[in-house]
């Protein structure tokens, strides 16, 4: 039907992981080709495992060769100009981590071979790249992802770069790992520039210096590659996109085809090697919370956007800060603020739905509970004989649920603070509280009729326990508010709050702590040098986020960045997003120290609860430390839950 067909695939470090890749090409209906792996500086071994394979195999026509010029541009380029030595007059190119359907070879023959041959005649054709479905992405994800490639190639058409007189033909999107061209236009178009990855989108200036030589090109449907997400786990679907996007996302390392070695090479080398495995399991444990909203404002590009039917979405750091400082701008009372969700269950003073100097006044009057010296002995007395056999548990090597642990050690704590019997704060209240914020989603801005009378009927059981202790001394909250003159509907208004927002809160982030110190190889490490525990807490409150969106109503019109905002409009708060944008856990490098605890908030509103939480977050932390060799045992995500958390996270130490 046609010349002779080879496939190059560039290889760097990809030992762990090619096999599947391998077995893809071997399954080509059509067997006919070269295949040329070209080996760009591997130290594991990755050379070695394809040639088994191929001499396994009986692939005579497979072959590996060496590339020391760094860079996917050098090795793709190199592997070309071998297969057309070699007599091929057709490529294809595909890369290490992606899997080729098994008509692909067939596929690119038919769109490169010459029409009076039976093929379609094109000089270069790109294939459609889907996601891969072994690498733990959800589908929500993936179908972002597809979506915004095919988004991309729209907005590229109309791009600058991608528009000159020269060019014969319109812009086409053709990804490196799916293409085919043509021996003949390759040598013309003066191949893939040789280029590391970090510094040109070689695929991109190949197609661009096609467009100045013909019109032969297309996008082929039906020549289909299964890519790896691995890029999307690392950096997160938006940062990703950023990327593509002429590197307006670009990390200090972006060779992320080798997770071990990256951590290697990273600053934050000391972490060990599973620091991606702990963020691929933390950014699951997102995605099993919030299947659809998690992606969708993963997909929302740039620092500020305006979406229509959600509102203003802001992921950068500065730009939220802004915002949260700006509250003669921005309230949390208004359309599609706090205040639409909780005032008509807690009542209108209850600090998270107050602006002014009202809140202001209620807030300096009730920062005495919350003084560093004050929450570390409540915790302490609440915790201490807690704190202890949990030690003792994990050090004997017998299996302890922490979210079980921390969901008792909030409810021990709240109560103390609120003035309840502990038993009140029990797991069936527990249980019926988190469905109550399940019901809270960025679609819809305030509770429907029957989602306000559950929520309703939660706290008129707390009324009765509330009662007696807005009677009893200013120790507690409610006792603290009836010295302010606040009455008792307002201080039972305060005690829902705090159920609310200081319990879930802490059930979600200790055991979510705990996983990303065990699985990143931290844990260890700061049990030996207690003088890195706070900078690894902090970035695990980075990276987690356990407050992930905040929002505020515009009261007056502003700019965020760029965007115009008027009031009545709602600002979504991206605090995940952009707590995240400074790469993955990395208490080395400890990027959280320049987010001011952005996690908790900022300006007037930053969390007063925050010395509550630190402490009750060290009470659990310090017996587990005790315990270098901590391990996960079983692990189970939440699902339909606001704040994302671990539904189970069993934990044990070496038994002695």
């Amino acid at each position: 039907m046609s010349g002779r067909l080879a496939v190059v695939v560039p290889v760097f470090d990809e030992a762990s992981g090619i096999a599947p890749t391998l077995e893809a090409l071997a399954s080509q209906r059509d067997d006919d080709f070269d295949a040329v792996f070209v080996d760009n500086g591997s130290t594991d071994g990755s050379a070695e495992i394809i040639r088994s394979f191929a001499a396994a195999r009986g692939l005579a026509r497979w072959r590996v060769i060496d590339e020391p010029e760094k860079g996917t541009g050098a090795a793709a380029d190199t592997g070309m100009r071998a297969a057309i030595a070699a007599g091929a007059s057709l490529l294809a190119r595909t890369d290490a981590d992606c899997l080729p359907r098994d008509d692909w070879t067939a596929s690119v023959r038919r769109a490169l071979s010459p029409r009076d041959r039976g093929g379609l005649g094109l000089g270069l054709v790109g294939g459609e790249l889907v996601p891969r479905r072994d690498e733990g992405v959800g589908w929500p994800t993936r179908a972002a992802l597809r979506g915004a490639v095919h988004l991309a190639e729209t907005f590229g058409r109309v791009r600058p770069g991608n528009r000159d007189a020269a060019y014969l033909g319109p812009y086409m999107m053709a990804a490196g790992c799916n293409v085919g061209i043509t021996a003949e236009l390759y040598l013309a178009a003066g191949g893939f520039p040789r280029t590391r990855i970090e510094e040109l989108h070689e695929d991109r200036a190949l197609v661009n210096a096609v467009r100045r030589l013909t019109r032969d090109y297309a996008r082929r449907r039906d020549v289909v590659v299964y890519g790896s997400s691995r890029r999307v786990q690392a950096w997160g679907l938006a940062n990703t996109l950023l990327w593509y996007k002429d590197h307006a996302y670009r990390p200090a390392h972006v060779d992320i085809r080798e997770p071990d070695r990256v951590v290697r090479e990273s600053r934050s080398s000391a972490a060990g090697p599973s620091v991606a495995r702990a963020m691929r399991e933390e950014r699951r444990l997102v995605r099993a919370a919030h299947p659809v909203a998690f992606p969708a404002v993963s997909a929302v590009p740039g620092p500020v956007r305006r979406v229509p039917g959600l509102g203003v979405v802001v992921k950068d750091a500065a730009l939220l800060r802004g915002v949260l400082m700006d509250t003669a701008s921005f309230s949390k009372t208004g359309p599609g603020a706090p205040s639409e969700l909780w005032t008509p269950v807690l009542g209108p003073r209850v600090l998270l739905n107050m602006e002014g100097e009202e809140h202001r006044e209620l807030r300096r009057k009730l920062a005495p509970l919350f003084a560093p010296a004050v929450v570390e002995a409540l915790v302490a007395d609440a915790l201490g004989e807690s704190s202890e056999r949990l030690g003792e548990l994990v050090a004997d090597g017998r299996p302890v649920d922490l979210v079980a642990h921390a969901r008792h050690a909030a409810s021990a704590v709240i109560s103390r603070l609120v003035g309840l019997d502990e038993r009140v704060v029990d797991d069936e209240l527990f249980a019926r509280v988190s469905a109550v914020t399940g019901f809270v989603t960025l679609a819809r801005p305030r509770l429907t009729a029957r989602q306000l009378g559950i929520a309703r009927g939660i706290l008129g059981e707390l009324g009765e326990h509330a009662a007696r202790a807005y009677a009893g001394d200013e120790s507690t909250v409610p006792g603290r508010m009836r010295a302010l003159g606040l009455d008792e509907h307002e201080a039972l208004g305060a005690v829902g709050a705090f159920v609310l927002t200081g319990t879930e809160t802490l059930v979600s982030f200790v055991p979510r702590l705990v996983a990303l110190l065990v699985d990143s190889g931290w844990h260890r490490r700061i049990a030996a040098d207690a003088a890195l525990v706070d900078r690894a807490v902090a970035e695990a409150l980075r990276v987690t986020t356990p407050s992930p969106v905040m929002l505020r109503s515009v009261v007056r019109e502003a700019s965020i960045g760029r965007v115009r905002v008027r009031p009545g409009e709602r600002v979504i708060l991206g605090t995940y997003w952009a707590d995240g944008a400074l790469g993955a856990f990395d208490p080395e490098r400890n990027p959280a120290a320049s987010l001011k605890q952005l996690w908790f908030g900022a300006g007037a509103h930053f969390c007063l609860g925050a010395p509550l939480a630190m402490a009750q977050v060290h009470a659990t932390l310090g017996p587990l430390l005790e315990t270098p060799s901590l391990r996960v045992l079983e692990r189970r995500a939440a699902r339909g839950v606001l704040i994302p958390s671990y539904e189970r996270l069993l934990v044990s130490g070496a038994a002695r």
